[in-house]
């Protein structure tokens, strides 16, 4: 299973399980409405800004109803390697009505991340990066969580 955002978000504050375990909570149907912008903007060769919003409206049929939200904006050096930073909230669950949510927060839960990909040659490069999330779970009280990562591509 794939998910992206806050455990709020994912399990609708407990409304949904993402596990299985619970064959009561994963029957519910479920209707979503989603709304999305984008945008690239590359003024030249060595910089381009893009960003993102989008809003989605989860409906749990006879439970309640919710709003996730996400939005970032990235910042590319395409010139130097592929430099990059990207600062956005994760996808987080703002409100829940109906239903019998359990308590959360509504904190901002922040992604910032830096990474410069470097390009071996025309079939391999290395990504290497750092993640800093704060507010995990969209809890200031939570600590925030620093990851690394490395990811190789191989086109062929």
């Amino acid at each position: 299973m794939l998910v992206s955002g806050t455990g709020v978000a994912n399990t609708l504050a407990g409304q949904v399980s993402l596990t299985g375990l619970n064959a009561d909570l994963d029957q519910q149907p479920v209707v979503l409405n989603a709304y999305s912008a984008q945008f690239t903007w590359q003024p030249n060769t060595k910089f381009a800004l893009s960003g993102w919003f989008t809003a989605s409206y989860p409906r749990l049929i006879g439970r309640g109803d919710g709003e996730i939200l996400s939005y970032a904006l990235t910042f590319a050096f395409p010139d130097v390697g592929l430099l990059g930073f990207v600062v956005g909230a994760e996808p987080y669950l703002t409100s829940f009505s109906g239903g019998n949510p359990q308590s959360f927060k509504v904190d901002l839960p922040l992604h910032i991340e830096a990474f410069y990909r470097h390009q071996f040659n025309n079939n391999i490069s290395l990504t290497s990066g750092f993640i800093w999330l704060t507010a995990p779970n969209q809890d200031n009280n939570n600590d925030d969580n620093v990851i690394a990562t490395i990811r190789t591509t191989f086109q062929f």
